[in-house]
């Protein structure tokens, strides 16, 4: 029981979820919404194959705050607070610049996961990517992780990312944005969760450990 008890602050995770109901109450065409895809959007290549990282951003983001939560809790509370404050962030902006992301056809043949990205997830509200934000914020967090383990979560979150562009779900201003503010909300997110210095022995009070 006390085992339990223990993981009981992983359960602060379906935060995401439910924060994540603002977006789809969002995600429908406006009377007016703003392109901001460029010459290097258009000419950035379709790889469908992409999708399969794009739909795995999910799973992701959770074994990557569990890992977090067992290495060291203030990590943990700080990415995922900043998850939730970017997630808010983002759909603020959604509210007030709604974008349109334009899509190319489809068409015969092997297209992986893209119909069904394009069926779940509508070209609407992508200015700053949930995705890439959410992403960025684990490379982040993961500074703690041993390094191999931050090595597979870095390839994870830039995969990731880059499958937004490939699929032509994002354009490259969405990926800046979420990049952005990604950075913005962890650096308040740290202020919110600092690590607590532990003094070493013989009372050097210069001396101190992250926990």
């Amino acid at each position: 029981m006390k085992r339990l008890l223990r993981q009981a602050p992983l359960l602060w995770m379906l935060t995401i979820p439910l924060i994540g109901t603002l977006y789809a109450m969002q995600d429908h065409a406006r009377s007016s919404m703003h392109i901001l895809a460029t010459e290097v959007d258009r000419i950035t290549p379709f790889i469908p194959v992409f999708s399969l990282f794009y739909m795995v951003w999910y799973p992701f983001l959770f074994v990557t705050l569990v890992l977090l939560f067992r290495k060291r809790r203030v990590a943990y509370y700080r990415t995922l607070a900043a998850v939730c404050l970017g997630i808010l962030t983002a759909n603020m902006a959604f509210l007030l610049f709604p974008t349109y992301v334009p899509r190319p056809p489809l068409g015969t043949g092997w297209n992986f996961l893209v119909p069904l990205t394009y069926r779940l997830d509508e070209p609407y509200n992508g200015f700053p990517s949930i995705h890439v934000l959410t992403c960025y914020l684990m490379l982040r967090g993961s500074e703690v992780l041993p390094r191999w383990t931050r090595r597979v979560v870095i390839a994870m979150a830039v995969l990731i990312i880059m499958s937004t562009l490939f699929i032509k779900q994002h354009v490259l201003a969405d990926a800046a944005g979420g990049i952005a503010v990604g950075e913005a909300v962890f650096r308040i997110a740290g202020r919110l969760f600092k690590p607590k210095p532990l003094a070493m022995p013989h009372g050097d009070p210069a001396a101190t450990e992250s926990v």
